[in-house]
């Protein structure tokens, strides 16, 4: 019953206070210069995935206070500490960041030359941060390796499909349904800490109101991540692994757009809700 209960209280709150949050952090964004053209060129806010951020520290502040053992309370903190470093590098490759250089292999190549892009900062940190993480949880070297490359992996998968309004939101919403419904217990609360900001934000990124940017793509990959990791075993966190692996090396070849737009199942999908 408590978590039951508890599940919903974060979840309406999550979703009250993102609502309360938007229209401020909008024109926030609109009177600083934060705007950008969308892939029909009109001009809107960027950086929007910030507005998970004010629930996401509500919300914390509610399960910390209500859970004294030690374990739920560093899943917590956790949470916090991914999602505020990757919000962060994605706030930093919005506002200065280009588009000159692309991919992961771009990037990385970028950097071998001496040069550090702010896609490649990005990386990097999503990598370092994930370290951390999967060092917190498991001293064995096979789930720190594996754990780091789910978490720097989902960040990044995010980034690739936010090529259009809604897009990334649905693949996230997804996910987050079929680990919600598989996760232990304590992670199902866990995961009230953001989703429901995500829900909350979901119709102004569909309807092309604002982009949440590499601001929100990245705390949507990085909490996929923390989410998997956390929540099931080796086998499941290596078979999510290998999905990632083929998802990018696709994305290093092909545009996931067109590949997309050419099945008609995938861009009805993607379409729908967005006209």
């Amino acid at each position: 019953m408590y978590t039951y209960l508890m599940t919903l209280m974060l979840f309406f709150v999550g979703v009250a206070v993102t609502l309360l949050s938007i229209p401020f952090l909008s024109k926030m964004l609109k009177s600083n210069g934060m705007i950008r053209p969308n892939y029909r060129g009109e001009k809107i806010p960027v950086s929007m995935g910030i507005c998970f951020i004010p629930a996401l520290i509500i919300n914390s502040a509610i399960l910390l206070y209500c859970n004294v053992e030690v374990t739920r309370l560093f899943r917590v903190y956790i949470l916090l500490f991914g999602v505020m470093s990757m919000c962060f590098a994605g706030i930093i490759d919005d506002s200065i960041g280009n588009r000159d250089v692309t991919g992961l292999k771009g990037h990385f190549k970028s950097l071998l030359n001496g040069k550090l892009t702010t896609g490649g900062f990005k990386a990097l940190l999503g990598g370092l941060v994930g370290l951390v993480i999967t060092v917190s949880i498991s001293k064995s070297i096979s789930h720190i390796i594996v754990g780091t490359l789910v978490i720097a992996l989902s960040t990044n998968l995010m980034n690739l499909l936010d090529l259009r309004p809604g897009r990334a939101i649905k693949v996230y919403l997804l996910l987050s349904i079929i680990i919600f419904i598989f996760s232990p217990v304590f992670e199902k609360e866990l995961m009230m800490l953001i989703v429901p900001a995500v829900i909350a934000y979901f119709y102004y990124d569909l309807k092309a109101m604002s982009m949440m940017g590499d601001a929100g793509s990245n705390v949507l990959g990085i909490s996929i991540g923390i989410f998997m990791v956390t929540s099931f075993d080796l086998k499941v966190q290596i078979f999510w692994l290998a999905i990632l692996v083929i998802v990018h090396l696709i994305g290093e070849k092909f545009s996931i757009t067109k590949l997309i737009e050419n099945n008609h199942i995938l861009n009805y999908i993607d379409k729908l809700g967005r006209n």
